[in-house]
């Protein structure tokens, strides 16, 4: 811990960070279209001597700043958590710096098993540097964007994340030895999650794009036009101090699936399974989509307490209507199977309930 940089828990009462918050509250206002679900627990707990890890599946770069706008919006003296994000996405010096000033703490994104070790202890002393002095932070624990698009599943959560946090609760009185002055504080795991009914970097997480263009502040800017309705999940708190029974790796396997329970199903989701499903050789039979969307409701039907926008008699072509409305590609007149990449990915979002 003492070898973290003194900077590193930043003073957000200077111009950058209330600059950064009145632009992240108009962008989220004017721009994307929220859903809020946060469970009730969440500001109980805050009014107690808790921490929060707030740990989520990963799906845009939107989250890092979407989500804190929506806990700064939706709870009641929250504080707003220090976020974690590899250093390849905040590119040279001067943005970096900025970026710190805002509460990100950069991890170096591992190019070699050595540098895999060094990133791991960073992340590890971090996380226990901020929870140690009861302040909240926020991971997205598979690391990458790019597990749906490359592994067409979720991907495991880094157990790095979780060791932290079982050492705090079982060496809490010994660590706040050494911090005079801090109280013992109850560590939480808060499962999180965002769905879009349009990821604003799809077309880049499908490689399309030579250069990823969310790492340019001017293209992050316009693409958040393209977010449209998100839907932001903040799940029941996980106390640390219930699971101490169990090993780093199974702390972070309880926490992915109390994360993945979380997902919503989506017109888009459903809509883009069933291209899938009417792809006949090197042609999709447009006639077959209402049909197959019937179908995949019907498959769906178990987890209807987690649909949104969507519902069990709807007509199909009224959800296949709401999908082409605003995504070209998904429009039965423009149909491609080069964009099968595309359909696979937004219908392995909800991939785990269709197994």
């Amino acid at each position: 811990m003492d070898n973290l940089d003194s900077k590193a828990l930043t003073k957000r009462k200077k111009w950058v960070f209330g600059t950064a918050r009145v632009l992240g509250i108009l962008g989220y206002k004017l721009f994307a279209k929220p859903r809020v679900e946060i469970h009730e627990d969440v500001e109980r707990l805050k009014k107690e001597k808790s921490v929060f890890l707030y740990a989520g599946l990963h799906k845009s770069l939107w989250e890092t700043s979407g989500l804190l706008v929506a806990l700064l919006l939706n709870i009641k003296n929250i504080q707003i958590p220090y976020v974690g994000m590899g250093d390849n996405l905040v590119r040279g010096r001067f943005f970096q710096s900025l970026a710190k000033r805002l509460g990100v703490f950069l991890i170096k994104r591992a190019k070699s098993r050595k540098e895999i070790l060094e990133s791991a202890k960073q992340l590890k002393e971090y996380i226990l540097y901020f929870i140690s002095r009861g302040v909240d932070v926020m991971v997205y624990p598979e690391g990458t964007r790019k597990s749906i698009p490359t592994q067409g599943t979720y991907g495991k959560f880094f157990p790095t994340v979780f060791e932290p946090l079982l050492e705090y609760e079982k060496n809490k009185e010994t660590i706040q030895e050494y911090y005079k002055n801090q109280p013992l504080y109850n560590i939480y795991i808060i499962p999180t999650n965002v769905d879009y009914s349009k990821i604003r970097e799809d077309k880049e997480l499908l490689e399309e794009y030579k250069k990823p263009r969310t790492l340019h502040v001017k293209d992050s800017l316009k693409m958040i036009r393209k977010i449209r309705e998100v839907y932001i999940s903040v799940g029941k708190p996980i106390k640390v101090a219930d699971h101490l029974d169990k090993d780093r790796k199974q702390l972070a396997a309880y926490t992915r699936e109390k994360c993945m329970d979380l997902v919503k199903i989506l017109p888009i989701n459903v809509v883009a399974r069933a291209i899938l499903d009417s792809v006949d050789g090197d042609r999709i039979l447009s006639d077959k989509i209402e049909e197959n969307i019937a179908a995949n409701i019907q498959k769906l039907s178990g987890f209807s307490e987690r649909f949104r926008d969507i519902s069990m008699d709807e007509h199909p072509g009224v959800i296949l209507e709401k999908v082409a409305k605003y995504e070209t590609a998904f429009h039965p007149k423009y149909l491609n199977l080069k964009n099968l990449p595309l359909y696979r990915m937004y219908a392995n979002y909800i991939g785990h309930y269709c197994t």
